[in-house]
């Protein structure tokens, strides 16, 4: 071998070793299409992420290993890489992890990234490409509505009762535009039926009252109440948070009482046939009207009531 060839196979061998990297940075095209589903994260939970790789330039590629990294203020598990022997052209691979990211990170975005390295068929070094991937974290909203009363539990047509209970946001975010609500077919809609709480903090209950009105022409039964929260986070003010709870009413028509001027005429009557019984006893013996049979005594009973009556109802 002549030294100009030898010149011209270390030339080629160079050429060959230096593969570009690619980025999505601009530097380089990148030739691999990566989605990532899930970035955007809760706080105090494992959030799941999904990261899917798209060979849609090469025939095939080999020896393919996708590392993704995540910033140090959030907890990736795993060792984060994924090896497979090869791509073929169409052919999607997905991942899926796991990335829990502490209350203390709510609000805030992070870069993190997934590196792609591979082989073509027939080459000795390999291909890498670099696609950043953000990640924001978000607080959490959870309300939670307890200790409902209805006071008093039993009402009249036309009446009202209070609805009193608490409200508690048991997240790690505060909640704003707090309002709480009653709906049922037994009363009157009303603003006066609701509360506005305003903002919530984090695992601080908040009482609540309002005053419920019936309707006039409701029937007598037990009623469901449907008693409804709601809340944003100001941040996404287009989603709101809700809850939801059940308690019930009943609805009975006043009854009218006896008097007492009735029982008080029914008294007076007993008492005064005791005093005729034994008087007729006395004088008469066994010819007493009481022993001859029941007709005088009921006779008798209903002269002395008409006779009692007509001065009391005077």
């Amino acid at each position: 071998m002549t030294k100009f060839s030898r010149y011209i196979i270390g030339i080629c061998t160079v050429l060959f070793l230096v593969t570009p990297v690619a980025s999505v940075n601009g530097q380089n095209v990148p030739h691999l299409t990566v989605d990532i589903t899930g970035q955007s994260l809760t706080a105090g939970f494992d959030n799941n992420v999904t990261v899917t790789v798209l060979n849609n330039y090469y025939t095939t590629i080999y020896d393919v290993d996708i590392a993704v990294s995540a910033p140090s203020a959030l907890t990736m598990y795993g060792d984060g890489h994924w090896h497979y022997r090869s791509i073929s052209m169409s052919q999607a691979v997905t991942v899926n992890f796991q990335v829990y990211a502490p209350s203390t990170t709510i609000g805030n975005s992070y870069q993190g990234s997934v590196t792609i390295t591979y082989k073509q068929l027939g080459d000795i070094s390999y291909t890498q490409e670099v696609h950043d991937v953000s990640f924001s974290v978000n607080g959490w909203i959870n309300l939670v509505l307890y200790g409902i009363q209805v006071t008093p539990a039993t009402t009249t047509p036309g009446g009202n009762a209070t609805l009193s209970g608490n409200l508690l946001n048991s997240g790690n975010l505060a909640a704003f535009n707090a309002n709480v609500t009653v709906e049922s077919d037994a009363l009157v809609p009303s603003a006066l039926s609701s509360a506005y709480l305003g903002e919530i903090d984090p695992n601080i209950p908040r009482p609540f009252s309002f005053l419920m009105v019936v309707k006039r022409n409701v029937a007598e039964g037990n009623y469901t109440l449907l008693v409804k929260a709601s809340a944003i986070d100001s941040s996404r003010p287009g989603s709101p948070y809700t809850a939801e709870t059940t308690s019930k009413i009943q609805v009975r028509r006043a009854t009218t009482q006896p008097s007492n001027q009735g029982r008080q005429t029914s008294g007076v009557v007993s008492m005064l046939l005791e005093i005729l019984r034994y008087l007729m006893d006395a004088f008469f013996g066994s010819l007493s009207p009481f022993s001859l049979g029941n007709s005088f005594l009921l006779s008798t009973t209903d002269s002395v009531q008409s006779f009692v009556r007509v001065p009391c109802e005077r």
